[in-house]
């Protein structure tokens, strides 16, 4: 039994998975809803595996990239609740979750795509086929508009915010919207991958921080003038 937890995007996902079938799956989505949902919802997974009599071995995190706040807390979260029940936790990069929940339905190069900010984005391009094995790529961010590419298949992620209004109403972005199918990151596919992975496990959690993709500075603080 794998405890997963999924709170990269404006949706938190809490799953069980067991023997390559997701037993259990709360989800709750708006902003700054991860504070609210995420522990009452590992409260009710665990008190679910309880129930069943099918002890958790094991927890799983998608690491990012995804939202700042997003993955802080639910990293935390996962930390404290490895710690408290001495448990293994098992990191699995968002858009690995994402790919691996289309395995199935895409076919040929997808281009995974999370909003970041502005008009940036996170990207990165996974071979889908028959196999539906999902090697880890190479990850970019740039801004949206470089996107577009004829060699690309499908595109697939969460698009929020700016960037939907970018694909629904930029004639630049035809191509893409085309072409793009809507994924959001969710716990009962990052648990499923984990439990194929199995060894991608994490023994210092102080080493594991999330997967931003990006590198964040903080600003220097200014004394105001008057």
């Amino acid at each position: 039994m794998i405890l997963a937890c999924d709170t990269s995007s404006v949706v938190c996902s809490v799953a069980t998975a067991h023997e390559g079938e997701i037993i259990f799956n709360r989800e709750a989505s708006g902003g700054q809803i991860h504070i609210e949902k995420l522990s009452p919802f590992l409260k009710e997974a665990l008190t679910d595996s309880r129930s069943r009599k099918i002890p958790v071995q094991a927890l799983a995190i998608a690491i990012g990239p995804g939202s700042f706040n997003g993955l802080r807390i639910g990293l935390a979260t996962m930390k404290a609740l490895a710690l408290t029940l001495d448990l293994p936790l098992m990191p699995i990069l968002t858009t690995d979750a994402m790919a691996f929940g289309l395995r199935h339905s895409l076919k040929g190069l997808c281009r995974a795509v999370i909003f970041s900010h502005r008009n940036f984005v996170h990207y990165a391009d996974y071979q889908l086929g028959e196999s539906g094995l999902i090697t880890t790529p190479e990850f970019h961010y740039d801004t949206w508009d470089t996107l577009a590419n004829k060699q690309v298949d499908h595109y697939f992620g969460i698009a929020d915010r700016g960037f939907e209004q970018w694909l629904q109403t930029d004639q630049a972005a035809a191509s893409v919207q085309q072409r793009f199918y809507h994924q959001a990151a969710d716990a009962g596919q990052v648990a499923l991958l984990a439990g194929l992975r199995g060894v991608n496990i994490v023994t210092d959690l102080d080493e594991l921080e999330p997967f931003y993709n990006v590198k964040y500075e903080a600003k220097k603080w200014v004394p105001p003038s008057f």
